[in-house]
């Protein structure tokens, strides 16, 4: 296997690690986190009002949401309907065509004796 299929080499890099780690490292200072903990708070406003909250949802998205919704309804309502309209129509027309084959296959068949009855009704003959 030649090395252009394996793809590149992975080399350990300790400079780069170090390095980024001093850029990353959490503060150790306690203040940087209670000031942090006092911004998320702050803009979090638990003392706020309900509908001026950042989690809840405005006016004009639960109109969107809910004429989505109505909109999915109705489609699904339909295509639920047409479906099975179209399987009564099959059903229909499966159960004329049966009944007119069944007719036109007893009237052109000839009698047949009782002793040949009995032996296509054991064997399952038709």
């Amino acid at each position: 296997m030649s090395d252009e299929q394996r793809g590149p080499e992975l080399v350990r890099d300790d400079a780069l690690t170090v390095a980024l780690r001093a850029i990353y490292h959490a503060p150790a200072d306690p203040a940087y986190w209670t000031g942090l903990e006092q911004r998320i708070m702050a803009t979090v406003d638990l003392e706020g009002s309900a509908s001026e909250a950042w989690w809840t949802v405005s006016d004009r998205w639960v109109r969107v949401g809910l004429f989505a919704a109505a909109a999915t309804l109705v489609l699904a309502g339909g295509m639920f309907l047409r479906a099975q309209a179209q399987l009564n129509q099959t059903m229909a027309v499966d159960a004329i065509v049966e009944v007119e084959g069944l007719e036109s296959a007893l009237a052109q068949r000839e009698p047949i004796s009782r002793e040949q009855a009995t032996l296509r009704k054991l064997t399952g003959h038709q």
